[in-house]
């Protein structure tokens, strides 16, 4: 982030990819159900459409978030005492087994 504004925006963001990568628990007649974590839909877009040039993925969910607030080796922040250096590295995990004929279809 450039100032502290951003800073609070990206610790938004990461709030809610947290949010979404969680599963839930319901409570019902039978007990607790665990509710699966959030899907998402990733695209790679270039000038504002879709980027074909580069593979497609099913839906996904959200299985793995590193957030690294040194990534150049020093710990900072702005004067209200958010981070000024945020890396977030995020793996996702495809909910459909690729075969031949989804690979043929253009995913």
């Amino acid at each position: 982030p450039r100032d502290e504004k951003e800073a609070l925006e990206v610790q938004n963001i990461i709030e809610r990819l947290k949010f979404h990568q969680a599963p839930e628990l319901l409570e019902g007649t039978a007990g607790l159900l665990m509710v699966p974590p959030s899907e998402f839909d990733i695209e790679y877009h270039h000038n504002g459409e879709e980027n074909l040039n580069i593979h497609r993925h099913t839906s996904c969910v959200l299985t793995e978030m590193n957030i690294n607030y040194t990534p150049l080796g020093n710990f900072s922040t702005f004067e209200g005492g958010r981070p000024t250096q945020i890396n977030v590295s995020m793996s996702f995990k495809e909910l459909t087994v690729l075969t031949k004929e989804l690979i043929e279809q253009g995913l």
